[in-house]
C-alpha cells in the first residue's frame, strides 16, 4: 500500500514537473518573439560602426534590456544573449 501511494505521488510530481518545464519553455518562445526584430535591428545598426565586437555586444545588451524593461518584460541576462547571437546569425545568412 505505501509502495502504490509512493508511485502515485511520483507520478504527480513528475507530471506537475513536465508541465511546469512546457510552460517556462513556451514564455521563453514568447519573450524571444517579442524581442526578435528589435534585437535584429539593433544588432544591424551596430554592425556598420567601429566599434570592436565586445563594444557591440554591450550596447546591443543594453538596448535589449531597456527595450524589455519599457514592454514590462523581465528577462535574464543569458536569454538576451541567446537574442544578440540569434540576430547576428540572422543578418549573416541574409
Amino acid at each position: 500500500m505505501i509502495a502504490q501511494l509512493k508511485r502515485f505521488f511520483n507520478s504527480l510530481r513528475w507530471g506537475f514537473w513536465r508541465f511546469m518545464r512546457s510552460i517556462v519553455t513556451g514564455a521563453g518562445e514568447i519573450v524571444l518573439a517579442q524581442l526578435k526584430d528589435f534585437a535584429i535591428t539593433t544588432v544591424s545598426d551596430l554592425q556598420g560602426t567601429d566599434l570592436s565586437g565586445e563594444e557591440k555586444r554591450l550596447i546591443a545588451f543594453g538596448k535589449i534590456k531597456a527595450r524589455a524593461n519599457e514592454k514590462a518584460i523581465y528577462i535574464k541576462d543569458h536569454w538576451i544573449n541567446l537574442l544578440i547571437e540569434l540576430a547576428v546569425m540572422a543578418i549573416k545568412t541574409k
